[in-house]
This record gives C-alpha cells, structure tokens and sequence, in this order.
C-alpha cells in the first residue's frame, strides 16, 4: 500500500491515469485486471480497472480482506469479503465464519441494491466498451495500526465470457481459482509504505 497520488478521486471510474503503476496485474482472456492499494490519510482504496468488452451482470471483482493476518485455514470471524459485481446492486459483503463465507444477517438473499456503503466502507463502479472499473474506500486501519500485525489480501475476478475465474495470488497448478479466496493462509501481506 501507497500513498495515493493527488489526481485520485472516489467515483468508480479507474485508471493508471489517475492512480500510477498498477500494485497487482492479474492477466485474463481479455487483457488484464489492473489492482491499486493506496491510501490518503486514514482512507484506504482497493481499486480495479477490468478489460472485458462482453457486459454481463456475473462478471464480478472479489476482494477478500484479513485485517489481522492469522492466516487461519479458512475464513474467520476477521475476514470480510467484497463479491463486487460489474451490476453493482447484485453485490454482496461476507464476512467470514468456521471456515465459510457468510453473507450480512445470515440472509441468503441479502445483496447491496441501491446502496454504496454498509458499516463504514463505501464501492463505487463504472463500466464502459473496454470494461469496468471499481473502487472500495474503507478505513486504513483494516491494514494498519499501532500493533505490528501485517493485514493479509486476496483478489478473483471472474468473467462471464468466455467463463473464466482469475486470482491473485495465483493458485497452484490444477487448483480452481476460486479455491484462493476460501484459503487465508495463503493470502499476500499488505506491505504498508513508511
């Protein structure tokens, strides 16, 4: 994580333009999925710029978050994850629990709608011919505090056409992509820039 250059601007449009060299590149059938962490003060923004020309309401952009970094075998009570849909009302936030996603109030049906932030964070998203973009704002200290905890990170992004998962970190030979975001031990540590 770095600091955010000043041409930053919190309103689901991305791009390197606006937020410098990539910190992730993730290459897909399409292009690439483009991933900046930065911060601004207390703000943090995960932010992601998707190539994919075929529109569909399943592409989506997974972050998966461990803001304390125990690296548990599956997700824990500490983990949050953001299923961030190209339709942004068809989102969905989880948190973790004994080792499985678990959408908010344990309602199955439960997605973000017309809504952008929920319990202190905030997406926004854009989508045009080349693609879509997204960006999630959340407090800094998700990643960094006094202690010397190290907050961990896992990224997917699925698209529709032509039926693909891709994630980072990348998976191990054989293994679905999907299987990253159910495996915290083996997400990456947020390296928080002095």
């Amino acid at each position: 994580m770095r600091d955010a250059p000043s041409s930053v601007r919190f309103d689901g449009s991305v791009s390197a333009a606006e937020y410098g060299a990539p910190s992730v590149v993730i290459p897909t059938a399409h292009g690439t999925v483009e991933i900046w962490l930065v911060r601004r003060g207390d703000t943090a923004y995960v932010a992601a710029r998707i190539a994919d020309s075929t529109v569909s309401w399943a592409d989506d952009f997974v972050v998966s978050i461990d803001p304390l970094g125990d690296g548990t075998p599956g997700p824990g009570h500490d983990d949050t994850q953001w299923y961030l849909r190209r339709m942004l009302d068809s989102s969905v936030a989880n948190q973790g629990r004994h080792g499985r996603w678990m959408p908010p109030s344990d309602d199955p049906d439960w997605r973000l709608g017309k809504a952008r932030s929920l319990d202190g964070w905030e997406v926004l998203g854009a989508s045009d011919a080349a693609g879509w973009s997204v960006e999630l704002m959340l407090p800094v200290a998700w990643f960094v505090d006094e202690t010397a905890r190290q907050a961990t990170i896992a990224f997917r992004s699925y698209d529709n056409d032509p039926s693909a998962w891709y994630a980072w970190p990348a998976p191990r030979e054989g293994e679905r992509p999907t299987r990253i975001e159910m495996l915290p031990a083996r997400w990456a540590v947020v390296l928080v820039a002095p």
